[in-house]
């Protein structure tokens, strides 16, 4: 449940634990995806530090997957370094190890 709820919180671009503990309240998908259960921000946040590698790791494959079913298209990172297309590993590493105010960087587009 745990993992289904950050997955679907990082698709629809909300990262902070406290939102997503929110969401499983007021939000009929997040509550879909729990169970119409509430999990407490620090059980979210405490499960993605202590599963990061492999939440990372599933993401990846995720985001390789909606890119090859043609529903997502990864947009360029603003960085003065590069501005190139990102790899989905990237844009993962991106996604999770970047503080919240700053996910603006980090943006994915669907095309639908």
């Amino acid at each position: 449940m745990l993992l289904g709820i950050l997955v679907y919180g990082y698709a629809t671009g909300v990262f902070s634990s406290r939102k997503l503990e929110r969401a499983s309240y007021d939000s009929v998908a997040f509550r879909f995806i729990a169970a119409n259960d509430h999990p407490d921000h620090d059980t979210i946040a405490s499960f993605r530090r202590r599963f990061l590698k492999e939440i990372e790791a599933l993401f990846v494959q995720v985001l390789l997957l909606a890119r090859e079913m043609g529903v997502l298209k990864m947009e360029r990172l603003r960085s003065t370094a590069r501005r190139s297309t990102p790899t989905p590993a990237v844009t993962a590493r991106c996604l999770m190890n970047t503080p919240a105010r700053s996910k603006r960087n980090c943006r994915l587009r669907s095309p639908i």
